[in-house]
């Protein structure tokens, strides 16, 4: 935002002022022209400001609007959206499957943003508000990609496109509302081929590392995981859709519940240097002779819980187990008698 400040300077020094007008006798119409030529600057230097710093997914999504004519219906854009980023194996948004087919919570809260910014219109719809051509800002590869596409999908919108994805992409029918009114009972069936539907129970263990949260929840669903079990100490994430009030909700709207037990993590005070003069061998060993013992009512609590008909996953941060509590957190499950679930890492 430099470009802004440096107009604020010469605003605020006098030097766009014509030097033939004596200070304090500018007439109220010249203030008003202006002031209406440094609204226009900030403008123009916002605007520029977007288009260098803006997420790539972003202009992804403002190119997608621009080929299709500028506006489509909200659930016509998820399922463009979709298509596009599988036909070219390229995850600028992930997805998950959910009440209408796949689903991207990201892409809306971009929408969100690009509303706040006048980039899209305030409407349900995905409606652009602005003529700036981002596709002309996309890599070579995508805009040609992405044309194509729009050659190939052609008109095809609405049901149509419903059942096209459905059909190409069976794994996102799971938790759809709606299969019923495109489907009859026996093509249905042959979706499932595509969907988990294993329900012996087990513990699972996950870290949403490099994950969006729509990865994060296609894996659960993968997997078809019953219970979150959130064993974060803090349970709060710069990444968006990772902090406890919005991870809460957004696990619990594809039906699986979820269960948070702070005292299974580290506090932060125990991680103080960790990388530098404290080895995670060494943090691992104190949480277990030394954490774990005073939590004898939340371990029970995790037993009992896997002891039941579910398929729970125990959620943290890293990706890799052997870095994170959660490998020491089920080792000391093993040792327990009463534990006999299988152990996956995913």
């Amino acid at each position: 935002m430099e470009a802004l400040r440096a107009d604020c300077v010469i605003c605020a020094s006098g030097q766009d002022r014509p030097h033939s007008m004596p200070e304090g006798k500018i007439t109220e119409s010249r203030k008003t022209k202006l002031d209406g030529n440094i609204a226009i600057k900030l403008r123009t230097n916002l605007l520029y400001n977007l288009c260098n710093t803006m997420y790539y997914r972003r202009k992804i999504l403002l190119s997608l609007l621009e080929v299709f004519g500028g506006s489509l219906q909200s659930t016509d854009c998820e399922k463009l959206l979709f298509n596009f980023c599988q036909q070219t194996g390229k995850n600028h948004y992930d997805f998950f499957p959910y009440k209408y087919g796949p689903f991207s919570f990201l892409s809306y809260y971009d929408k969100r943003r690009m509303i706040d910014l006048e980039l899209l219109k305030p409407v349900d719809d995905f409606q652009l508000n602005t003529k700036h051509s981002y596709l002309n800002e996309l890599t070579p590869a995508d805009r040609t990609a992405l044309l194509k596409f729009k050659s190939t999908i052609g008109d095809l919108r609405g049901d149509k496109l419903i059942k096209k994805t459905y059909r190409d992409f069976p794994h996102f029918t799971s938790r759809s509302k709606i299969a019923g009114r495109h489907f009859t009972p026996d093509e249905i069936k042959q979706l499932q081929f595509a969907w988990n539907n294993d329900t012996n129970p087990a513990v699972f263990s996950i870290g949403y590392e490099g994950l969006t949260i729509d990865s994060f929840l296609n894996k659960l669903i993968a997997n078809n995981i019953t219970v979150v079990v959130d064993v974060r100490n803090n349970p709060q994430s710069m990444k968006y859709g990772f902090s406890k009030k919005s991870f809460k909700q957004y696990v619990e709207s594809t039906g699986i519940k979820y269960l948070h037990i702070p005292e299974l993590g580290i506090p932060s005070a125990m991680r103080k240097g960790l990388g530098e003069s404290v080895s995670h061998k060494t943090l691992f060993k104190a949480y277990e002779n030394k954490l774990l013992p005073k939590q004898e009512a939340e371990i029970k609590q995790l037993l009992d819980l896997t002891n039941q008909n579910e398929r729970i996953v125990l959620v943290c941060f890293e990706a890799d187990h052997q870095f994170c509590h959660r490998h020491t957190l089920v080792e000391h499950l093993q040792k327990n008698k009463s534990f006999k679930r299988a152990v996956i890492h995913l």
